[in-house]
This record gives C-alpha cells, sequence and structure tokens, in this order.
C-alpha cells in the first residue's frame, strides 16, 4: 500500500524494536550505575548534578516506578520543585528560597521533615550553590538555572556518547551495528507501504560495503535504495529519536528526515562530546503555562530549538490537495508532546480536511488504543467550534481516515 505522500512520525519504540538498547534506563545502567554487594553509587569517573539525582531517584524508587528513569519526567519535577516547592506555589517560593533562608540565617536549623530524600538532596545542592557564589545568589534563581543547563549539556553528551556507541563500535570505527541498521531499514520499508526485496531481507554485506567505502573516501555516498524505496522521495520523516538512520551511515538521505530534538554527531565520540546538539527539556506549553520570561524558558525545548539551523526548511509534506497519511510507531504520544501533534493536525486542518488521514501502527502487545484515544480528544478539545471537537473521533472513524495497524 503506497500514498501520494506520507508524514512518518517515530518515537523511541522504533530504536528498541530494531535491537538498539536506547532507553533512558539502559543508559543509566551503563554508564551512570555502580552497583554490586548492595551498594549504589556513581560509577568512578562519573560525576555531575543530573547523573546525581538519577542515582537518587533509583535508591528511592527502582523497586516502585517503572518511570524512575524518565530524565525528561524528573528535568521538570526537579525544575518546579526549585522555583515553585511542591504546591507549585509563586515563582522562587519553592526549595531554592527555602535554602536561600537556610544561608542568610547561617544555617540556622531548617524543618524538613516533610522533605523525602530526594528534596533534600536538592534543597542541599542549593546550598552548595549559593553558598559557592558567596551569598550574591540569594534573590536571584537565573544563575542557578544556568548553572543546571551547563550541567545538562554535559548529560545529554554523555547519552550522545553512550548512544553513538551502540551502533559504532568506539575501538573500531568501521564496524557498525549491522542487526540495528538492516532491522532499521526492513521496518522502514514496512511503515512506507513498500515491499521488501531479496527475500524480505536486505543483504547486510551491501550496507557494510556502502559504509565502508563512505568511510574510506571520508566523504558521503549515494546508497542506491530505489528497488526498496521507489517513492522514498515523497516521504517525510519526523523522528523524536536521537539517531539519524541515514546520516550515521554516512549515506545520501532519500527523503526529508528531520530530527525533533537533535541527532547524535557523526564524530568519532568521546567525553565530553562537542558536536552533539541533543536536546533534553521540558515541554514549552508547561513553561509557559507559569511564566514565559522566567529562567525557566531555558530548559524548554522549543525555546533551545530555535538556535538549531541544521533543520530543513520543509519538514512537512505540503498541503496542496494532495493525499497524506501521518502515520505514527513507537510513539508513546504523551502529553509533552502534544504541542508538535497540534500544530500538524492544524496545518492540515484536520478536521475538515478529507485528504488526511492518520495511521497509527503497533507491534503486538504494544496496543495503545487509550493513548490514541486521548490524543485526538484532546486535540479535539482545541478546536473553536466545540461541537466539531467533541465528535472529531467519531467522524475520522466514519470517513475512514484513522486505521490501527499491526506491524508484520
Amino acid at each position: 500500500m503506497s500514498f501520494s505522500k506520507q508524514l512518518l512520525i517515530l518515537g523511541n519504540g522504533f530504536d528498541l524494536h530494531c535491537g538498539l538498547k536506547s532507553s533512558y534506563k539502559d543508559f543509566f545502567r551503563s554508564e551512570i550505575l555502580y552497583a554490586a554487594n548492595g551498594l549504589k553509587l556513581l560509577q568512578p569517573g562519573v560525576s555531575g548534578f543530573w547523573e546525581s539525582l538519577l542515582l537518587e531517584y533509583y535508591k528511592a524508587y527502582d523497586n516502585q516506578d517503572y518511570n524512575w528513569c524518565d530524565i525528561e519526567r524528573i528535568i521538570r519535577d526537579t525544575l518546579f520543585l526549585i522555583c515553585f516547592g511542591k504546591n507549585n506555589a509563586e515563582l522562587n517560593q519553592g526549595i531554592y528560597f527555602q535554602a536561600s533562608l537556610y544561608v542568610r540565617n547561617n544555617h540556622a536549623t531548617l524543618h524538613l521533615e516533610e522533605f523525602n530524600d530526594i528534596e533534600i538532596f536538592i534543597f542541599n545542592c542549593c546550598v552548595r550553590f549559593i553558598s559557592a557564589n558567596g551569598g550574591e545568589s540569594k534573590d536571584n534563581i537565573e544563575p542557578l538555572i544556568i548553572e543546571l543547563l551547563k550541567e545538562l549539556h554535559n548529560l545529554e553528551n554523555r547519552f550522545c556518547k553512550y548512544l553513538k556507541n551502540c551502533i559504532v563500535n568506539p575501538d573500531n570505527k568501521i564496524e557498525i551495528n549491522l542487526n540495528y541498521f538492516n532491522n532499521a531499514l526492513i521496518l522502514l520499508i514496512l511503515l512506507t507501504g513498500h515491499r521488501l526485496n531479496n527475500n524480505k531481507y536486505l543483504v547486510e554485506e551491501e550496507i557494510q560495503t556502502s559504509y565502508l567505502s563512505s568511510e574510506r573516501s571520508n566523504k558521503r555516498k549515494e546508497y542506491s535504495l530505489s528497488k526498496s524505496f521507489p517513492n522514498l522521495s515523497n516521504v517525510h520523516i519526523l523522528n523524536f529519536n536521537y539517531t539519524a538512520l541515514f546520516n550515521l551511515l554516512n549515506i545520501e538521505s532519500l527523503c526529508v528526515y528531520n530530527n525533533v530534538h537533535g541527532k547524535l554527531c557523526n564524530e568519532n565520540c568521546s567525553f565530553p562530546c562537542q558536536s552533539s546538539n541533543i536536546i533534553f527539556g521540558v515541554d514549552d506549553r508547561v513553561i509557559q503555562a507559569y511564566n514565559v520570561n522566567s529562567a525557566l524558558r531555558l530548559f524548554s525545548k522549543t525555546y533551545r530549538k530555535m538556535s538549531d539551523t541544521s533543520s530543513p526548511t520543509n519538514i512537512l509534506p505540503t498541503n496542496d490537495g494532495t493525499p497524506i497519511v501521518i502515520k505514527f510507531y513507537g510513539h508513546s504520544l504523551s502529553e509533552a508532546d502534544y504541542s508538535y501533534f497540534q500544530s500538524i493536525f492544524d496545518y492540515y486542518n484536520l478536521y475538515g480536511n478529507s485528504n488526511i488521514s492518520l495511521m497509527f501502527y503497533y507491534s503486538k502487545g504494544f496496543e495503545q488504543n487509550d493513548a490514541i484515544y486521548k490524543l485526538i480528544n484532546a486535540y479535539g478539545q482545541t478546536l473553536s467550534n466545540q461541537d466539531q471537537g467533541k465528535n472529531l473521533m467519531h467522524k475520522l472513524l466514519l470517513e475512514n481516515r484513522l486505521k490501527i495497524v499491526e506491524i508484520p
């Protein structure tokens, strides 16, 4: 099944399905945690505010909370605790404010009975920062926010190095994870509606030959995938992962391929990595709900994306009346990315444009009907005509413009 135009939206489920250990939990256990003989420590040589905070979350919630290492949720919750406290009060009334009072009163006893271990860790970090800066930051939270952003860059670079090393052998750069690339290209073929060639499998030797030739010549080569992707030029890929498939293979992309929050560098990674532009952060809607002018804007994904000049200008297929299918695979459809989906649906006038259809792919055992239902209804609530918003799901189903498909 092929379409005139396609917008393929990928989440981390794509890389995980292809055998890449790209989850935050895999990263934490591999690069940050040292656990032996009952000890839970940072690995030798590892330091940093966010790394230490992840360890505190691990010690507190490893056996209770599946999302204990959801880095971006932890970033959001930490910033809000520092600025607003548990009750999301006014700016500068959070843990930082209490730490400031503590330093101002010469470390007089402060009642922390209601703080848990994570909050005490954050409080102590604030105290050390204020004290180290001679008390000049007692009433100004922005210097701390800037420092935490610098610390976050270190964590992002650490993650870039980890993920890159899962794909390319750091000791021998010409050795690549053929299994991942083979699986990824096969899955990409299936998701774009094309048929597999050569007994359902791409030839791994072809991938390696192309990669090696481009490495030896030190320039990108155009790898011929025309037989597998006869209409790939009409496909736009919006990837919420940090892996840029064709870029990592060092070959010319045959489609518009955009990494929403940055991508892995194409260099021989070391730490700290100087070439990575991957972004961890907070959804801009959450920041604006409090104060768009606050220092927290520095952690907004949208704010940080503004400085990225490497993104293509034609990210979305042109809305010119041609049938377009918007496909999703491996994305949790979480509220953190609703602002992106809302913008896409608005651009194509999802309610009134019969040329736009949605297709949600899933792998058996990872059905997400509830997430799809929540996404469509949440978008319906943003429509100016509330009656249209309430019947958006029904309209899409009635017009056969919404499908949920199991991937083979």
